[in-house]
């Protein structure tokens, strides 16, 4: 790692996206246990203050969502397709309702809808998860047997190949471990899965670290 790859790094609207929202996992679970009740408030701050920023860096993200849910309409077929559809347009779909709300969560105009649109978007974001964890484990069920197949093959090309597939099936199971951990987030909201506000932040954190290497490899390349 340079100080060039980290200034490149951090320099990256996606990539300061996931800074934050590790600062504000971090600052959830600081909060909790936190050693005083004054303590406690502080880091609850600094964590909403955190995920406030976030939702500037992906104000219209949800149109980049829709686009992604447009595009694999038309170019995926079967089972694929349908999970691909869903993941994006249920992912559009929180975002959106998200954006909805900012002006309630920025204190400018406060909505008694916002909280209601918030647990609503979060419903779509668990939906989305649970179609990326269900499309992980397709495209890792197809794509071993090619990795097995070509195995055998000793020239070089062949190798390269089998090398790059699988790279690629190790960045499909990362994502998928982290989806597992941020299907509690939503969950967490909606009371679909019970836990504390600890393990959210946890959750959070190894998420966040285990998507950010995509950034990172996409970043330096």
């Amino acid at each position: 790692m340079t100080f060039k790859q980290v200034v490149r790094f951090t320099n990256d609207a996606g990539a300061l996206e996931k800074i934050l929202r590790l600062l504000q996992s971090l600052s959830q679970i600081f909060a909790v246990y936190a050693s005083t009740a004054e303590e406690a408030k502080t880091f609850w701050l600094l964590r909403r203050q955190f995920a406030l920023g976030r939702r500037y860096l992906r104000f219209f993200k949800f149109l980049d969502s829709f686009s992604k849910a447009f595009g694999s309409f038309y170019a995926s077929v079967g089972v694929k397709g349908v999970l691909e559809v869903g993941k994006w347009s249920c992912l559009g779909a929180y975002l959106f309702l998200e954006s909805l709300t900012i002006l309630d969560t920025m204190g400018v105009w406060p909505s008694p809808w916002a909280e209601a649109c918030l647990v609503e978007g979060n419903k779509f974001w668990f939906y989305s998860l649970v179609c990326s964890i269900l499309l992980g484990v397709l495209q890792l069920s197809s794509g071993s047997g090619e990795v097995e197949g070509k195995s055998s093959d000793k020239t070089k090309g062949k190798r390269q190949g089998v090398q790059v597939q699988k790279k690629e099936m190790n960045g499909v199971r990362r994502r998928m471990v982290a989806d597992c951990f941020d299907l509690f987030l939503p969950g967490f909201v909606t009371g679909w899965l019970v836990t504390t506000h600890a393990f959210v932040g946890f959750a959070g954190a190894v998420s966040t670290i285990l998507t950010s290497k995509d950034i990172w490899d996409r970043l330096q390349n």
